[in-house]
């Protein structure tokens, strides 16, 4: 038997069964996601999925950190990404900084507005409940806060972030951003016409440029 080929087999099963199992956390919800569902979403024989995974805690503790470094990624593949296609367009000079926290608010807002929020969302809820989910998300959500925070300060600049009171600024705006997206999981809105976008814009201009508003 080749041990190499076989490795990458046990790999990519493992692959699919937590991308199935993200699927359907998005999909279908918390309630939704059995063990079953996802074997039969992933292709893969039971034998297989409880080699990886013998209980449902387990897949969904795996999940946890599947879905951290996704959302750390920023991307799911074959994901049409409007945040890449804002990281890759020419950004506000440091230098205008009322423009350049227009676009670091506009920016931080789609990063987030993201799919693997969502099935974050449904891992929130369930570990309400469940403690051992709880200490996994717990775990996971301080090391994406933590790097979210570290691509704040890139994307507004070292002329705002070095400005007294940046850090508790974006903490209250990026909270107020986190709760007005769970309000998608209902609305059906458009992300891009936030109404508080313009809030946001305006609450960073006053509070970090010393810009008046528009």
């Amino acid at each position: 038997m080749d041990v190499r080929n076989q490795a990458d087999r046990t790999a990519h099963s493992r692959e699919l069964i937590l991308d199935a199992t993200i699927e359907c956390l998005l999909s279908e919800g918390y309630a939704a996601t059995t063990t079953v569902r996802v074997q039969a979403m992933a292709g893969v024989t039971r034998g297989r999925l409880l080699h990886h995974f013998p209980s449902k805690q387990d897949l969904l503790t795996a999940a946890v950190a599947r879905l951290g470094e996704q959302r750390l990624n920023r991307r799911l593949e074959g994901e049409d990404d409007e945040f890449d296609r804002m990281l890759g367009a020419e950004r506000p000079a440091e230098a205008d900084v009322g423009a350049r926290s227009d676009w670091a608010i506009l920016t931080l807002w789609t990063g987030l507005m993201h799919s693997s929020f969502f099935s974050a969302l449904e891992l929130w809820t369930a570990s309400r409940t469940d403690n051992d989910l709880a200490a996994s998300v717990r775990s996971h959500e301080k090391v994406v806060l933590d790097r979210v925070r570290e691509n704040a300060r890139e994307l507004f600049g070292t002329e705002l972030t070095c400005r007294p009171g940046f850090d508790e600024f974006f903490t209250m705006v990026f909270a107020s951003m986190r709760g007005m997206a769970v309000t998608y999981t209902f609305s059906r809105r458009d992300p891009r016409r936030e109404p508080m976008l313009t809030t946001w814009q305006r609450t960073a201009r006053t509070l970090l440029s010393g810009a008046a508003p528009d």
